[in-house]
């Protein structure tokens, strides 16, 4: 199985249309000065925000300009709804001309200022304010359409990591995500990451209870919520052809997805060759870490069914925000790299020795870093070299693709 990764287009509820003002024919200006022109085919502007801006427009390209064009990511024929929640990004520029109320005004222009950066980086960048925050901010504030096509960035997709084989699903992806939770400040509400909140929303009318029966196997294909996704395949982050060859996976908290998609195929694959006799397979190890057990052990049952047939021959976890000890004092934190310093020995040998692969999958701002520094630890100390050294040793284990990361920051 090549793991991949399934990358969703979020449509997230923008909210903006009451704020603008649009006309039949509104002139788009690019910033080389080269016009478009924004045509409604069915309406003005005028109506109610839910009833136009389902309304299908027409953009193109004025006549006397003939080098000009429409950003690529805006479609030709599209209402309006579709392009501000599917197409585009929130900007933070370009809005002082539109602030009708004075003392409004100064201050948006005192925030683009270069005397204002500083306040700028508190305000807008540090606090992580969106352009519907500065509208609440700014409520005189209007940009038309124009400005917003304008410098709207295109929205990115959002990447997953696919947690299942297709072997175990043919015809089916499953992934996994935390819905991502930014809590109310003087500068904005509280709210919830662009897309994980969308999917959270989109889903939210067949979650049930974990140990029930999924909504979805009571409804039909045309009943359940639809996400746009593509693949991404990966033609490198996948398990060894060879069987023989053993694997470390370390995947704390949805780090883990990838690997449930391993073991699926893992699982399937061990028990088509021991059905034929053929060559056995090397152990696997799982270095998993979360929060809480009972809170954020994701795919708990999967694991331990999976350690319990022997698919996945050590399941090593640590929570980090659980319960004291028995003298009741709180304990250190313990993340997946204090796991692999204790088995230090076994991961070398795996690595240095057996001419194993290591696979990372998780945050790279933290954890995957700890783990690397962790691994030169490791090497270091088992074949008494400095730390340069050691990290030749890494170094060449990447280039063998047997040091492997799918990370996110």
């Amino acid at each position: 199985m090549c793991e991949s990764r399934v990358v969703c287009y979020p449509f997230h509820p923008f909210m903006l249309l009451k704020a603008c003002h649009c006309q039949c024919g509104i002139q788009y200006v690019t910033r080389s000065e080269k016009r478009l022109e924004l045509v409604f085919t069915k309406h003005q502007w005028g109506g109610p925000p839910t009833t136009v801006s389902q309304d299908p427009v027409g953009i193109t390209a004025v006549v006397d300009t003939v080098t000009a064009k429409v950003p690529l990511h805006i479609p030709q024929n599209g209402s309006l709804q579709f392009i501000l929640t599917g197409c585009l990004e929130a900007f933070v520029r370009a809005l002082a001309d539109f602030t009708q109320n004075g003392s409004e005004k100064r201050r948006v222009l005192e925030l683009c200022s270069k005397e204002g950066s500083a306040d700028y980086n508190s305000f807008v960048r540090d606090a992580n304010v969106c352009l519907l925050d500065l509208l609440r901010a700014f409520p005189s504030c209007l940009p038309p359409l124009s400005l917003l096509f304008e410098h709207l960035p295109k929205l990115q997709p959002r990447a997953y990591s696919a947690a299942s084989s297709s072997l175990q699903h043919p015809g089916k992806v499953h992934f996994v995500f935390n819905v991502v939770e930014f809590p109310a400040r003087p500068e904005h509400l509280a709210r919830t990451g662009l897309c994980t909140g969308w999917l959270a929303d989109h889903v939210s009318s067949i979650l049930r209870p974990l140990g029930t029966v999924p909504a979805s196997e009571h409804l039909g294909t045309s009943a359940l919520p639809k996400v746009h996704v593509r693949p991404r395949p990966s033609s490198t982050f996948h398990l060894p052809a060879d069987p023989s060859i053993p694997v470390v996976m370390v995947g704390p908290g949805t780090g883990v997805a990838p690997f449930i998609g391993f073991l699926e195929q893992r699982n399937i694959e061990e028990k088509e060759r021991e059905a034929n006799q053929e060559a056995t397979f090397r152990e696997t190890w799982l270095f998993f870490g979360c929060r809480h057990k009972d809170k954020d052990f994701l795919f708990r049952e999967e694991l331990e069914r999976f350690a319990h047939n022997g698919t996945l021959s050590h399941l090593i976890v640590c929570f980090s925000r659980d319960e004291p000890d028995a003298a009741g004092t709180v304990n250190s934190p313990t993340y997946v790299q204090h796991n692999l310093r204790l088995h230090a020995k076994n991961v070398a040998s795996i690595l240095l020795k057996d001419k194993g692969c290591l696979y990372v999958c998780g945050d790279a701002k933290n954890m995957a870093k700890d783990v690397n520094d962790t691994l030169l630890e490791i090497i270091g100390n088992k074949l008494q070299i400095d730390i340069l050294d050691a990290m030749k040793i890494v170094a060449g284990l990447r280039e063998e693709k047997r040091y492997l990361q799918d990370i996110w920051s």
